[in-house]
């Protein structure tokens, strides 16, 4: 299997989104497999057809009721290697890096990668649930992997974007490794990164249209 992912913004969603998603690969017993796991069904069956219209196979979603959750799982040797390959994925999340390809694209492929990294790992306040004080909507990415974010915030400053510093190292309780944090404060700049970005996560897309409304 043989992709061009230069013109395909649809790899470069995946690619993205898979920053919340978990790799395995166990030689010996011949397990190459992708889980993504989503409290949303909506956003994994998005994530599910655009999985299927990349590469002819359709994922397997099952809901996890102990945890509350949905996992989208793709079992494929040759579709792993090839999203391994595109992805340029190291073996360990807090290690990886944005692929070199991805930042030489163009801004429709950046786009949907920056569409795809908000969608799996940032978050907007839940503006539906109470209310917030204007000074504290902000959008937030969160990542092990510092320079991700670093890359990240150089790619949506490309669309005339403010963002904040990466912010970090953070520990959650419990937790050994690091986490580090990127936002986008204002509500100015945050209807410009839904405007110019966008999102395929319902609930996000339902939060910007409050915050559109309400401005």
């Amino acid at each position: 299997m043989e992709l061009n992912a230069k013109n395909n913004s649809n790899i470069a969603y995946i690619i993205s989104a898979l920053r919340d998603g978990c790799f395995t690969q166990q030689n010996s017993n011949y397990i190459y497999r992708i889980r993504v796991y989503q409290k949303n069904k909506i956003w994994i069956n998005r994530l599910s057809n655009i999985l299927e219209s990349t590469f002819d196979k359709t994922p397997r979603i099952t809901f996890d009721k102990r945890k509350g959750i949905w996992c989208l799982e793709i079992n494929s040797k040759t579709i792993f290697k090839e999203i391994v390959k595109l992805s340029e994925y190291p073996g360990s999340q807090k290690e990886w890096k944005t692929p070199s390809w991805i930042l030489k694209s163009s801004n429709e492929i950046i786009k949907s990668y920056i569409k795809g990294f908000f969608d799996a790992e940032g978050g907007i306040p839940h503006i539906e649930e109470r209310e917030i004080a204007p000074k504290d909507i902000r959008i937030h990415f969160s990542q092990g992997n510092k320079q991700s974010l670093s890359e990240l915030k150089s790619l949506i400053e490309r669309f005339n974007i403010k963002t904040g510093k990466v912010c970090g190292p953070y520990y959650k309780k419990g937790y050994s490794n690091p986490q580090y944090v990127l936002m986008i404060h204002g509500i100015k700049e945050m209807i410009k990164f839904y405007n110019l970005i966008g999102s395929l996560h319902p609930l996000k897309i339902k939060r910007f249209e409050i915050i559109k409304q309400a401005k």
